[in-house]
């Protein structure tokens, strides 16, 4: 930066902080709008499984019990492979336009549903919207984690969880006043709302950078700090600048520790994101250890009883003789697993994530534990369900996006986001698929021994080896993989670096 930048910065009249937040909440409440559309797909089957396996369906769709099962998970297996692909063309298109993009399977997906005749057509419409929730996975991850400043990432990402859970009970919801097929077509005006509000959003400076569009990501720095004058952004602007060229420069040595100077070519078989490039990138420490982590994460947050029992929840009510109207249940459930997502937004810049991960997969595990061990019937099973939804959308599922949102360093973010994607949703239908043969075996209570285990050993997974990132720049994180992966290990080499300095 030159001596009058620097003058003009000084220049420059500070914003209020609310008028600097201000943007980043429009820009990430818009992007948010995908995860609506997210919660409803998720939640879709439990309102149309019922009635597709009891043959009251009118076009005379019927659905076995095996069939339910398919179709309450055949979505999770087919999401791996939009959000493999995603990752390439993520890095391709850019963040935003990628967002835009990925409205188009959900948009034929409710329609097909909507006008479905037979079975063959359901399952090719799960298998879409599948595709389609794999496709958003990478860009809608990374978009937050790059217009963000580090003191509102945490807050904003676990915003985004929010909009999921509302979207799951948005369904419920319209599952009691409607059938299935009209909410199919009521669900349709949301990805042309959506591609419509994304038109008005910057793309992430970050990505900008990276293409060498120092202008456009000056432009739209301005826009996501306040709409404020060029003076205002350019010693950030300066930081991404650097940032962005040493992730983007190519290097023979994957460990080598000298960042390539401003100013350097960036080379240009990165740019493109070749396979070979996404390979090795994705074999950098950087990316391999948060990659492991955030794979860890999902396999716990998912096997807490609460993921698993989603599509069935109509048929656990009944099971466990819960004393409450079936589909007024889900609707019950899903409301508390949408407060849960509040208070985790409005709690994480004050507790902490690593706290907040402790406590919500700790009191799963023994919520699950208790529902195994009481008798079925009366308020007390629907009380420990019920906080079971709340403390797993606290502090399990919604809070590991968070973090896919921050560890992943520049280099290779796109291709490792679509791969924790993608292991999320494999890890999803291997919950889903596995809860009948599960309950099968261990009984509709039984099964819940199951998941506390899982929950407690996810706890000790947490422990030793979830960072602390609130607060903490993208930079920062990446550096602090690059020096060790288990968390203890991380913060003893910190606090001696500070202690020298």
């Amino acid at each position: 930066m030159n001596a009058s930048d620097e003058k003009g910065s000084e220049d420059v009249k500070p914003v209020s902080k609310w008028r600097r937040a201000l943007p980043q909440v429009i820009a990430s409440t818009i992007k948010n709008l995908l995860l609506l559309d997210l919660g409803m797909t998720i939640a879709f089957p439990t309102i149309a499984i019922p009635v597709l396996t009891d043959g009251s369906d009118p076009e005379g769709i019927r659905f076995t019990v095996t069939d339910a099962s398919w179709f309450g998970s055949v979505i999770y297996i087919c999401q791996p492979i939009g959000s493999v692909l995603s990752g390439s063309v993520l890095d391709y298109l850019g963040r935003k336009y990628s967002l835009m993009a990925v409205n188009v399977p959900h948009l034929v997906g409710w329609l097909l549903y909507y006008t479905a005749k037979s079975k063959l057509q359901m399952f090719l419409t799960a298998i879409i919207m599948g595709l389609g929730v794999g496709f958003m996975e990478a860009p809608i991850i990374t978009y937050v984690g790059e217009i963000c400043e580090p003191k509102l990432r945490g807050t904003l990402t676990a915003y985004a969880s929010l909009f999921a859970t509302f979207g799951i009970t948005l369904m419920y919801g319209l599952g009691t006043v409607v059938d299935w097929r009209t909410a199919a077509l009521i669900a349709t005006g949301l990805p042309i709302f959506t591609i419509l509000a994304l038109t008005q959003v910057p793309e992430t400076p970050l990505w900008l950078l990276a293409r060498g569009r120092e202008e456009d990501a000056e432009k739209a720095l301005q826009w996501l700090r306040g709409w404020v004058e060029p003076g205002a952004v350019r010693p950030e602007l300066a930081d991404l600048k650097r940032y962005a060229s040493s992730a983007t420069l190519a290097y023979d040595n994957p460990a080598c520790d000298e960042p390539p100077q401003v100013g350097e070519e960036p080379n240009p078989k990165f740019q493109h994101g070749s396979w070979l490039s996404n390979i090795k990138d994705v074999a950098r420490p950087a990316v391999f250890k948060p990659l492991f982590l955030i794979i860890g994460l999902f396999f716990f947050s998912n096997f807490t009883g609460v993921t698993s029992t989603r599509p069935y929840m109509i048929l656990i009510i009944k099971e466990l003789q819960f004393p409450i109207e079936a589909f007024r249940g889900t609707v019950i459930f899903g409301a508390t697993g949408f407060a849960g997502s509040v208070f985790c937004m409005v709690t994480i810049a004050w507790f902490k994530k690593r706290p907040i991960a402790f406590f919500g997969m700790a009191s799963s595990a023994l919520l699950a534990f208790a529902l195994a061990a009481v008798p079925p019937g009366g308020w007390v099973p629907v009380a420990l369900y019920t906080a079971l939804q709340f403390c797993t959308s606290y502090g399990a599922t919604g809070l590991v996006w968070t973090l896919v949102s921050e560890v992943f360093p520049l280099r290779g973010r796109g291709t490792a986001s679509g791969l924790a994607g993608a292991s999320s949703y494999i890890v999803m239908f291997a919950a889903t698929k596995s809860f009948q043969s599960l309950k099968d075996l261990m009984g509709p209570q039984g099964v819940f021994y199951f998941f506390g285990s899982c929950s407690f050993i996810g706890f000790l997974f947490i422990y030793f080896l979830m960072p602390e990132t609130e607060g903490i720049s993208l930079e920062q994180i990446e550096k602090n993989y690059e020096k060790s992966m288990l968390y203890r290990k991380t913060q003893k080499t910190e606090n001696t670096e500070n202690t020298a300095v």
